[in-house]
């Protein structure tokens, strides 16, 4: 059989074969998403940092429809990428190898990603608190002036109806009054607007808030899970560097006594053979 036969599979089992190309077919699946976590991982602190440059104009004078509709965007994307990274980090859990050695240096790189993955989220949630803040700060400011705007409403409504029982005289100041008071409900209800907005934005940051807190709870646990599979898998190669020495130390025990049994044996032998020559010796003396 040729060198070349070998290479093509030729006189290799087809089970045997087979078991092959699944592990390296596996190994080259577990990789390409080792490495796809880690770019997703990338991403999103990319967006952690376009997400901090956003909430800081918030409350400010660049605080603008188009700036919240890019933070908005750019969050439920960051959420949806937080989600698929987290089913893939347990995913990749799900790939085992008999080799210990293989085993114990995909744990630690699961490890590290898991790591590298809670910090990220710790970053996202801290944005995403400092956001709730903004947003919490700029309704209260809202709320206030539209109070105030509608306290101004029922004092100019209160003075109209004393003008319509005066004089006449007083029609064209009536008027202006009247859209002094529409200006005031059309600014009252856009304020009720951007409240009822803003208020919509909050609750969808707080439950995110609580979607992130159920992922910091199942990482943990992920990580709890690693760190016990490695330090197993460092028990476990322990132990078997442990027999091995022992069982060196008892194959050379062995080797020890053997050679002293051949030793003494040959000692025997030539004892017998001494004595056998002298009575061969006697018994031709005497005759």
């Amino acid at each position: 059989m040729s060198f070349n036969d070998l290479e093509q599979g030729f006189g290799v089992s087809t089970s045997a074969r087979t078991r092959v190309q699944q592990s390296e077919g596996t190994d080259s699946d577990y990789k390409s998403l080792t490495q796809r976590v880690s770019q997703q991982v990338f991403h999103i602190n990319g967006n952690i940092t376009s997400i901090e440059r956003l909430v800081g104009f918030l409350g400010t004078s660049r605080d603008t429809p188009d700036i919240r509709n890019k933070l908005h965007d750019v969050t439920e994307g960051t959420r949806d990428l937080i989600k698929e990274t987290t089913s893939n980090i347990k995913l990749l859990t799900q790939y085992t190898t008999s080799d210990p050695k293989k085993t114990r240096q995909r744990k630690l790189e699961q490890q590290k990603l898991s790591k590298d993955f809670q910090k990220v989220l710790a970053e996202f949630q801290k944005i995403q608190r400092e956001s709730v803040s903004k947003q919490r700060e700029y309704v209260d400011k809202k709320k206030a002036t539209t109070a105030a705007l509608q306290s101004q409403v029922d004092d100019e409504e209160g003075d109209q109806v004393q003008q319509q029982e005066q004089q006449q005289l007083l029609q064209a100041d009536d008027a202006q009054r009247r859209i002094q008071i529409e200006a005031l409900d059309n600014e009252i209800e856009y304020n009720e607007t951007l409240i009822s907005e803003r208020e919509g934005e909050i609750q969808g940051i707080e439950q995110g808030i609580t979607e992130l807190n159920e992922i910091f709870r199942d990482l943990g646990m992920l990580v709890n899970e690693q760190d016990s599979g490695i330090q197993s898998i460092y028990g476990n190669v322990l132990n078997i560097s442990q027999n091995t020495k022992q069982a060196a130390d008892e194959l050379t025990t062995a080797n020890r006594h053997q050679k002293r049994a051949r030793k003494n044996m040959c000692c025997f032998m030539l004892i017998i053979t001494i004595v056998g020559c002298v009575l061969a010796l006697i018994i031709v003396v005497a005759k």
